[in-house]
């Protein structure tokens, strides 16, 4: 499995994807359609300010990530995995496939916001290396990533 930017050619699969979330992976990542929203969006108009990266197979759409607001040094970061690979160390994967994209082309790391319910999306988090710097006005945990010079 390898982490590729999402393509025009995805478009059946990614919508697939958000169809068959779970309820509560949807709970947390697709809060009234949002970010299906946006995702679809980029096969319309392209989303010039968004870039998003997925790991996939022939047949499906294994997990998916977003970076919003590419204009900034540290842009927003979304990532969902599809509910029956969870827990196998994709997110990770798709997590540092993202980080070294980011890298690559001068970002200075990435900020994300989970609920405060989602537990194992924190630990998978702080594993890779976010701080929790506090609560956004949305009442979830507010995540920052910021690179280190031995990163």
């Amino acid at each position: 499995m390898t982490v590729r930017e999402m393509k025009q050619e995805d478009r059946e699969m990614v919508q697939s994807f958000f169809d068959n979330m779970s309820e509560r992976s949807a709970s947390f990542f697709n809060v009234n359609n949002g970010n299906q929203k946006r995702t679809m969006e980029f096969f319309e108009n392209g989303k010039k300010d968004h870039k998003f990266f997925v790991i996939a197979d022939d047949a499906e759409i294994i997990a998916l990530s977003f970076i919003w607001d590419i204009d900034t040094s540290v842009p927003w970061f979304g990532i969902a995995v599809n509910d029956k690979y969870q827990g196998r160390g994709i997110g990770k994967m798709l997590i540092e496939g993202v980080f070294s994209y980011l890298r690559e082309n001068r970002y200075g790391g990435l900020i994300l916001r989970t609920s405060v319910n989602n537990i194992p999306a924190q630990r998978l988090y702080e594993k890779c290396g976010f701080e929790r710097m506090g609560t956004h006005s949305s009442g979830e945990y507010l995540y920052i990533k910021r690179w280190k010079e031995n990163d």
